[in-house]
């Protein structure tokens, strides 16, 4: 029933927002004028510009903020290789942030800067226990944003306690959640969060979080290009990912893979809701030129509840896969022969990720580490539309996408509340967003019919493709 009732509110809001998506879409259409050709169709691509500057840190100072005038953004796991990705690229949209890694101990703080040159001289390290309170308050005091991304966040993650932390100091929050449980109670904070007048935004990252606002986007579209009296209803929103080898973003992810095979998958299909088995229901995708077709399983992610929410589809899934095709049989046989428990034990899933680590990275130099997603919805009256991000390094990709969200917040695009990426509180400029999060991009394309986003690649067997 709560589900019935939330897809209700959904289509509700789909409906009265007819007209104020209709001015709102035409007015950031028009401002795109320049990159785009089409007020329905939108294309938009970035090449890979690089910016560098200093921005000297103390190391063993806690600087202030407010009095240097600068603007402090603590990543919490930032030593890691998605924190200290985004940490890299944020610095180099804006170089006179003020950059504060927190991690564990300084000897991943340096692995993080050797990673990442850029952030040796112009960053700073403050070690950090997310289960002492005191120690996560001291981290991100006078902080103008804290970004979480000390996963896995699967399991129940910190319990919430870096976002407790951000709105008892006042510090808007931003986190790479890709659990759907702990998504679900950090919205639970929403009205505190408001009363505090926190702005908060979860799942905030490359995939959840772009994916989101490209759902978004289209649906906006489309509702906006709707005639009076069609139904704009949402009937679906399919997600669909792609990433080769590990994507070269540690063995957090890896975790997180192995612990997502013993999760339950949460979805919903003709307005009912379906819970299944991980890693099923295979499916080919197409993504287009320089990643062709390639096959993905369900997974239990929180852009499927969250689209279901906002959107009030009748139809969400969220589906995965990886190369070579060895991996995607070793992850459903993995999610049919182990049992849940053993795959939902943290450190279970941090010694298989550190025993499978030298064979996934000796694959990684061979398979690369492109990512790619694609996003399709329809609407009731028929409306198709079909956006692709195909990006050559899964690492440089999230780093870009979680530093658009840490930008827009530093704005103040953010309303208070924690909020999905695809709700309207959370980002007023999704131009200004696709465009820092889509650099370096190979293909990114935005409200398409689905035959133009594909390709035709020559299939070499074992999941691998050729593109001619």
């Amino acid at each position: 029933m709560a589900a019935a009732a939330s897809a209700s509110a959904g289509v509700s809001a789909l409906s009265s927002r007819r007209r104020v998506a209709r001015g709102a879409t035409s007015t950031r259409r028009a401002a795109s004028a320049a990159s785009s050709s089409s007020s329905t169709t939108t294309t938009r691509r970035c090449r890979t510009t690089t910016r560098r500057g200093l921005v000297v840190a103390d190391a063993d100072a806690d600087a202030d903020a407010s009095s240097s005038g600068k603007k402090k953004v603590v990543f919490v796991g930032g030593t890691g290789r998605v924190g200290s990705s985004a940490a890299a690229a944020l610095l180099a949209s804006d170089p006179s942030l003020e950059i504060v890694l927190a991690g564990r101990d300084r000897a991943s703080f340096d692995a993080a800067t050797t990673r990442r040159p850029s952030l040796s001289s112009s960053s700073s390290f403050v070690a950090v226990d997310v289960a002492d309170p005191a120690s996560l308050a001291a981290a991100i005091a006078n902080a103008s944003l804290v970004v979480h991304s000390a996963g896995p966040f699967q399991g129940g993650g910190d319990g919430g306690a870096v976002l407790r932390a951000a709105i008892d100091a006042k510090v808007p929050y931003l986190d790479v959640c890709d659990d759907a449980s702990y998504a679900t109670r950090a919205k639970s904070t929403h009205a505190e969060a408001i009363a505090a007048g926190v702005p908060c935004v979860v799942t905030g990252g490359i995939y959840p979080g772009v994916s989101n606002l490209m759902a978004r986007d289209m649906i906006d579209a489309n509702v906006a290009a709707s005639a009076e009296g069609e139904d704009v209803a949402v009937e679906y929103v399919l997600y669909s990912y792609f990433c080769a080898g590990s994507g070269g973003v540690g063995d957090t992810i890896l975790a997180t893979s192995y612990m997502l095979c013993g999760e339950d998958v949460q979805c919903w299909e003709g307005d009912e809701e379906v819970v299944t088995r991980p890693a099923t229901q295979r499916k080919v995708v197409d993504f287009g030129k320089k990643c062709g077709k390639r096959e993905v399983f369900l997974y239990n992610l929180p852009e499927v509840k969250s689209a279901r929410e906002v959107f009030g589809a009748e139809t969400v899934k969220a589906r995965f896969g990886t190369s070579p095709g060895i991996w995607n049989l070793a992850m459903t046989t993995m999610a049919s022969v182990v049992p849940k428990e053993t795959l939902l034990n943290k450190d279970t899933a941090r010694a298989l990720a550190g025993l499978s680590a030298p064979l996934v990275r000796a694959v990684d130099a061979i398979v690369g580490e492109r990512t790619a997603m694609r996003v399709d919805v329809k609407l009731k009256n028929g409306k198709l539309a079909g956006g692709v991000f195909n990006h050559p390094s899964l690492s440089v990709a999230v780093g870009n996408s979680t530093a658009a969200f840490a930008a827009a917040m530093l704005r103040g695009e953010t309303k208070p509340g924690v909020w999905y990426p695809e709700e309207e509180g959370a980002i007023a400029d999704r131009d200004a967003l696709f465009a820092q999060a889509s650099e370096g991009c190979d293909n990114f394309v935005l409200n398409k019919a689905a035959w133009m986003l594909e390709s035709k690649p020559i299939n070499l067997g074992f999941g691998m493709y050729l593109e001619v």
